[in-house]
């Protein structure tokens, strides 16, 4: 892939987690209040997410990690490991981002994070290893 193809498979797949992420959010927050909020938090998360992306090289370092495991690329479980890696990095950023923003610096913040964070994971997990190659597609196509 192309650098201007890579971007744009991280603009889709940064937009669908997005939506995700912060829909899973705030069905575990108690629901949606209004649908301005809800679209508030969406822009939070994919503005925080691209920021993030755009400055931590989570791809070498899911790479870095599925290597080191003795995976080789091209592996199924290898992308799985690198997709794991790069998940925990974004939603971590993400959650706890908006905890803070959500909250401010509570002294009980990190346990209020921490109350959403497992899931969120697990669902911006499942998200990405579903997403990925159709994310890839769809930039390919687009950005020739």
């Amino acid at each position: 892939m192309t650098r201007k193809q890579i971007q744009m498979q991280v603009l889709l797949q940064n937009t669908i987690l997005a939506f995700v992420i912060n829909s899973a959010a705030t069905v575990l927050g108690g629901g949606f209040v209004t649908p301005g909020m809800y679209l508030v938090g969406m822009f939070m998360a994919f503005s925080i997410n691209y920021v993030a992306a755009i400055i931590i090289p989570v791809d070498p370092i899911g790479r870095k990690v599925a290597g080191a495991l003795g995976l080789k690329d091209g592996q199924f479980l290898f992308k799985l490991v690198r997709i794991f890696i790069v998940n925990a990095i974004f939603v971590t950023i993400i959650s706890f981002t908006i905890a803070l923003i959500m909250n401010g610096p509570v002294d009980n913040l990190i346990s209020i994070w921490w109350s959403t964070y497992p899931v969120l994971h697990l669902v911006g997990f499942i998200t990405s290893v579903l997403i990925e190659n159709g994310c890839a597609d769809l930039a390919q196509t687009v950005v020739k």
